[in-house]
């Protein structure tokens, strides 16, 4: 309250030094109670400039407050999260692609998931002959002896694909070569039937 009747004392005598400077013929003809009015009349004109001034400030700082409450009522955009699921495990030991294994298992998917024919990402990788992602899902542990509604296991895929490389990687971990598939045949029947010698020597058939 001191402070407004500083301002409004200072504003006054601005005005009143500026009126005596500018008209001072005109003022000093006028009455005392004249010029009182005239006085009384400006300082109402300058305070109800002063209070739109403050209305209008007043109005910019609801507004800005609105604003803000309003960007934090918001929700928040955030990157929906991706779901893997075994889909993408098969498609990457198609490909080969361990660093995409990986990623997907450290999400949380199985290494032992199947097909609705049973088949994991072991036999899919075996099948193509992935030796390098072979190795790295039997050591994250998968089943080398896992079999597909028919019975094939891992090592039938590779033998049937003369995958030598990756039969020898299996039976070192404890696949078997006596395993039957619902046909009926071994691995060391498969080798056999193609005359895979280095396969039989493999599989100790020879």
């Amino acid at each position: 309250m001191c402070s407004f009747s500083l301002k409004l004392t200072g504003i006054l005598v601005v005005g009143l030094f500026f009126q005596a400077t500018s008209q001072a013929q005109d003022w000093n003809s006028q009455s005392a109670a004249e010029q009182q009015q005239i006085r009384e009349m400006r300082l109402l004109e300058w305070y109800a400039q002063e209070q739109a001034s403050q209305g209008v400030q007043t109005q910019q700082y609801i507004e800005q407050g609105q604003s803000q409450n309003t960007s934090l009522n918001q929700p928040s955009q955030q990157t929906p999260l991706v779901v893997p699921e075994r889909g993408d495990l098969f498609d990457a030991a198609n490909a080969g692609d361990i660093q995409q294994i990986s990623k997907l298992l450290s999400q949380g998917l199985d290494i032992n998931l199947y097909n609705r024919d049973r088949e994991t990402a072991l036999h899919m990788a075996a099948a193509r002959g992935h030796f390098e992602v072979v190795m790295f899902l039997v050591k994250n542990g998968a089943y080398v002896n896992a079999p597909t509604v028919k019975n094939w296991i891992p090592l039938h895929h590779a033998v049937r694909f003369r995958h030598a490389n990756i039969a020898n990687f299996l039976i070192q971990r404890g696949s078997s070569a006596q395993a039957r598939t619902s046909d009926g045949l071994t691995a060391i029947d498969m080798a056999n039937n193609n005359r895979d010698y280095r396969l039989l020597s493999i599989l100790g058939a020879r």
